[in-house]
């Protein structure tokens, strides 16, 4: 029995299952060949698309589909209050699971059909109830229902209320420099963004918007290996500017990258948070559970270089920021631009913001 018979075979046709369905959400990961039919299919049926910032539809135009299309998921579901009365009927699944812990833990509460036409098996954490091979176009086709508009509503109403709390966040703050980033950027061009936090935030804040451009990441076990690699390669290959957004370690890892790039011609705008080590591990446990000292010897590991030599070694010029007004105006050309953050502080204001917010969704 092939793949495609086995999630098919004595299941309900997903036509049907949608068909009993009032609320559902449309979960999109990062997998552009499947998303054909899904922002259309989300906004006839006035259901959420949580789209992961890799997924393609963060950018560019989707005319009235746009509606449909919910960003700041990530920080929403961190609320309890929020994530319990937005539970759906069911969750339609595409492309690999996000980055966003809140909503993977989120998912675990709801009921699951992943949808993939090639049949690729795409659910690692084994949750769903099934996978369906088919194209979300076909169900578009059939699709005759009324769209739930309160339902959507709760939704877009809800993600509003981040890109305000983001604003009020005093500088510098590392997801307001990725934003900037992606608001500088001409049209058509390549955002690489690092693992670790550079991609958490990134997936939390980065807003909708007209404007084309395309977001990649490495995913994976050894996240970042050959970031600066990566982020050169995208260079060589397409046509508009190529920007790295990266923390100051993956940036360290991969000074091999840098003298590729340097060496090929590859103009490359490098944004750097500098928080001096590790950041993402700041927010786990082991943050308060270690000794300090050792803490930040073995796990936080900063490596005190100036990114200033870094630079120079790059045959880039290097340009200090710390507003997102001052990180708009650096990545004009080709840099590595420097923004200086403390992580401690980092943390806290991650913390903040995550408070207001559900103090704001009630």
């Amino acid at each position: 029995m092939s793949v495609t018979e086995a999630v098919r075979e004595g299941a309900p046709s997903l036509r049907s299952e949608i068909d009993a369905i009032g609320r559902g959400v449309i979960v999109l990961g990062a997998n552009p060949m499947s998303v054909q039919g899904a922002p259309e299919l989300a906004a006839a049926l006035g259901w959420p698309i949580l789209a992961d910032a890799t997924s393609g539809l963060r950018c560019g135009p989707l005319g009235s589909s746009d509606a449909a299309v919910i960003c700041h998921y990530d920080v929403l579901l961190r609320s309890e209050a929020f994530a319990e009365r937005q539970l759906p009927e069911l969750v339609i699944r595409i492309g690999a699971t996000p980055t966003s812990k809140p909503l993977r833990a989120w998912l675990e509460r709801c009921r699951q059909i992943v949808v993939d036409p090639y049949a690729t098996w795409d659910d690692p954490t084994r949750r769903a109830e099934r996978i369906v091979a088919t194209s979300l176009r076909r169900e578009l086709e059939e699709n005759r229902r009324a769209p739930d508009e309160d339902w959507l509503r709760s939704w877009r109403e809800a993600d509003a209320l981040v890109p305000q709390a983001l604003a009020a966040a005093a500088d510098p703050f590392e997801p307001k420099v990725w934003s900037a980033v992606a608001e500088a950027a001409p049209e058509d061009s390549t955002l690489w963004v690092a693992s670790s936090m550079p991609i958490r935030d990134v997936e939390a804040f980065l807003p909708r918007a007209e404007k084309r451009l395309n977001l990649f990441a490495n995913r994976g076990a050894n996240g970042i290996d050959g970031t600066v690699s990566s982020a050169a390669g995208a260079a060589l290959v397409t046509d508009g500017r190529t920007y790295l957004l990266t923390g100051d370690l993956a940036l360290l890892h991969d000074i091999g990258g840098l003298l590729s790039a340097r060496r090929l011609g590859v103009e490359l705008t490098v944004v750097c948070a500098n928080n001096g080590g590790g950041g993402i591990f700041d927010f786990l446990p082991v943050a308060e559970a270690a000794e300090p000292a050792a803490y930040e010897e073995h796990i936080a590991t900063p490596a005190d270089v100036d990114l200033a030599r870094v630079a120079e070694l790059a045959g880039l010029p290097h340009v200090l920021a710390s507003t997102p007004e001052e990180v708009r105006q650096a990545v004009e050309r080709p840099a590595l631009v420097e923004v200086r953050t403390d992580r401690a502080d980092n943390v806290r204001q991650h913390r903040e913001l995550y408070e207001r917010v559900a103090v704001d969704l009630g």
